[in-house]
């Protein structure tokens, strides 16, 4: 007999990004949720090698000047054009959740943990907004923010944005198609004393 799921796992099978999100963003009450459930990820040594920029309504300018001023920063060819696509980016959304993550420099727990803490923060903000009803999706830009950017957003120089979180309400007729049946057995090899062996029952 198949194992039954569980409400709160098959949230998380289920979970899909959704790139249209609408106005309303997330209430105060919706938000705390959300960051609160962030809190929970594994975290080697409690140290909590991260924080957070809430980003909405005219914020997003600010926001887009950042982006804008890396890119600038990174390729110092870019059009006005670019500069202008890139700002853009933080009005996809009514509210952007930007993940920081901030390391212990010297720490004995390595930074590289510490960084997958940070990490883990962002997947459960994705998950908790979806489990809300809400719409999200992780964006990022593939260059770091430089020392202007990170100035303007009130970053130190060692901390690292990982991206931003897009939230709000899901645009009527653009869902996702259902997420196709997942298997792990292309993923997994089973050490149990013999030799190893795929992800199968034995």
């Amino acid at each position: 007999m198949a194992q039954p799921v569980p409400p709160t796992l098959r949230a998380i099978l289920e979970r899909r990004s959704l790139t249209r999100l609408l106005a309303p963003g997330p209430s105060f009450e919706q938000l705390e949720l959300v960051l609160r459930a962030a809190l929970t990820v594994p975290d080697h040594g409690s140290l909590r090698p991260y924080r957070f920029l809430v980003v909405e309504g005219e914020g997003r300018a600010r926001f887009g000047r950042a982006l804008a001023l890396s890119l600038e920063a990174h390729r110092p060819g870019a059009t006005p054009v670019e500069l202008e696509w890139v700002s853009k980016k933080a009005y996809l959304a009514p509210t952007l959740v930007a993940l920081v993550a901030a390391p212990h420099r010297g720490h004995k727990v390595a930074e590289w943990e510490q960084l997958a803490t940070a990490a883990c923060a962002g997947y459960a903000i994705t998950l908790a907004a979806s489990t809300l009803g809400l719409g999200a999706i992780w964006k990022s830009v593939h260059y770091p923010l430089d020392a202007r950017a990170k100035a303007l957003l009130g970053l130190l120089s060692e901390e690292v944005c990982l991206g931003w979180i897009n939230l709000g309400t899901p645009a009527p007729g653009f869902a996702p198609p259902p997420r196709p049946e997942l298997s792990p057995a292309g993923l997994t090899t089973v050490f149990d004393g013999g030799e190893p062996r795929g992800f199968a029952p034995r």
